[in-house]
């Protein structure tokens, strides 16, 4: 009989047979990254090149640059998260790959877990490949362009210290509306809490997962988007903007509190994803539902 006590062993045969069985499908994710960076850059560095010559000085022209790259980065990497996320349950979408995922001699934890970790830790490293290798692709280019010294610069250092660099909203007398770490830790909830609707759409319809995904999740959008847009016609938004003005002083305190708020909502929803997709794991059979 098989232990059940989880097993870090059972995990890496697990995960060491994923690798094996979908080298070829991950490999092309991999490319597909870099070739989502390479191409923007490409175009970025032709505009970059006629932008110097005509219009921008030479060190507002590669801040520019970055910055474009930044946004680029950004959008690649997010979707990427995102796809990938939406595949968690790749190996049981159709009934021979069920069969053989579930007869696996490990518990539904670490098969879970070994997944989790392909679509989260795995994602995370094809972009950081892909990064690296955008990288150094810059520098096989820049020959091939007439740019200014300052583009011989390591661009992912640029682009990351963009990201990085500190902007917080400031009254009138020069102080923070609110606290900046505060704001960013927000932010990064929120994306874990994107990310978890994906993981949970993923362990729940194993046919074309993303795009039900993205469905499901715009039909709530625009949904939700009608109800608001009726409730404030009908004066709630005003009331509630008076109440709040009546009985909570527009202080950094005040806002900071807030904002703790609102992330511990959004961190417990992450859980709660990650829990019922876990859920949804554990109760699946070989005949799947058809969705």
């Amino acid at each position: 009989m098989m232990n059940t006590t989880f097993s870090m062993v059972r995990v890496r045969n697990i995960m060491r047979r994923d690798l094996m069985e979908n080298w070829k499908s991950n490999l092309y994710g991999l490319l597909g990254i870099f070739a989502a960076f390479f191409f923007p850059m490409l175009g970025l560095l032709w505009s970059a090149e006629d932008g110097v010559e005509t219009v921008y000085p030479e060190v507002y022209s590669f801040y520019r640059f970055c910055g474009n790259m930044l946004g680029v980065i950004g959008m690649v990497v997010s979707f990427a998260m995102l796809f990938y996320a939406s595949r968690i349950m790749k190996c049981m979408d159709s009934k021979e790959k069920r069969i053989s995922y579930l007869l696996l001699p490990a518990t539904k934890l670490e098969k879970f877990f070994s997944r989790a970790v392909f679509v989260t830790i795995g994602t995370l490293l094809m972009v950081l490949v892909a990064l690296l290798a955008l990288e150094l692709t810059h520098y096989l280019l820049l020959p091939l362009f007439d740019l200014p010294a300052i583009y011989s610069q390591p661009i992912l250092v640029e682009v990351f210290s963009m990201k990085w660099a500190t902007h917080a909203s400031v009254d009138a007398t020069g102080e923070p509306v609110y606290s900046w770490w505060l704001m960013q830790l927000l932010v990064w909830i929120f994306s874990l809490w994107n990310h978890s609707l994906f993981i949970l759409g993923g362990s729940f319809w194993y046919k074309h997962p993303f795009l039900k995904t993205i469905g499901t999740c715009l039909a709530v959008t625009i949904l939700g988007g009608i109800m608001f847009a009726s409730w404030a016609e009908g004066g709630a938004l005003i009331r509630l903007s008076e109440w709040m003005q009546k009985h909570f002083q527009d202080t950094p305190q005040f806002v900071d509190g807030v904002l703790a708020i609102i992330t511990t909502f959004f961190f417990l929803f992450t859980l709660f994803n990650w829990w019922l997709s876990y859920r949804l794991f554990t109760r699946s059979q070989v005949i799947k539902r058809k969705l």
